[in-house]
């Protein structure tokens, strides 16, 4: 998940002065609408982009001649699909009921807060390890056929060279998901202090 999705959430709940919101009826109908269409187009987006990747790599199999870079295809394939139905199943936006009252409103409010604080705050592990297993076999087969094909053509390997190459490639993947990792941690803390201001809400809604 990007961050673009934690920039849109900021400012939908938290009054300018740090205080607790304090919304009429009305207004806090339309701000949960609008924190609705903000999941569901981070959604979309990331159905896309899954889309995508599934179409690269089912390309990449059908490219590749050697069973291990195939297999790494099929692996990162798997991940994508478990990544969809599981950000179906964690994060998938919820339409509010037509009629509610303020108190139902922030109940409701609150609870999809927190189903989308934990589907942040658990990304690494329905997120980000489901590709890891594709993407180490795909580039271990890479490196493989990147060294027979070398071969083939009577050039010298250079193994170390190689090994470092990848070695980089692979630390770029371990620092992109990293950042992946904490921007989605950021959100999700942004997220329970949108909960705590509606607690306090609930508390006195004056």
């Amino acid at each position: 998940m990007t961050n673009d999705f934690d920039s849109r959430i900021r400012g939908l709940w938290q009054q300018p002065s740090g205080e607790p919101p304090r919304f009429t009826p009305e207004e806090l109908r339309r701000r949960v609408a609008s924190f609705e269409r903000v999941v569901r187009h981070r959604n979309l987006r990331e159905y896309l982009a899954a889309a995508a990747v599934i179409g690269v790599f089912a390309y990449y199999a059908w490219l590749f001649p050697t069973l291990l870079l195939r297999a790494g295809c099929g692996l990162i394939i798997v991940g994508t699909v478990y990544v969809i139905i599981q950000l179906r199943r964690r994060a998938s936006s919820t339409p509010a009921p037509a009629e509610m009252g303020l108190r139902s409103c922030i109940d409701f409010q609150a609870s999809e807060l927190a189903r989308q604080r934990d589907a942040l705050n658990a990304v690494w592990s329905w997120y980000l390890l489901p590709f890891l297993p594709g993407m180490a076999v795909f580039l271990i087969g890479l490196f493989q056929f990147t060294k027979s094909v070398t071969g083939a053509a009577g050039r010298p390997f250079h193994t170390a060279a190689a090994l470092a190459g990848f070695s980089i490639v692979a630390g770029c993947v371990a620092v992109v998901f990293i950042s992946i990792g904490m921007l989605n941690h950021r959100a999700a803390n942004r997220l329970q202090m949108q909960i705590d201001d509606l607690g306090r809400l609930t508390r006195d809604p004056a």
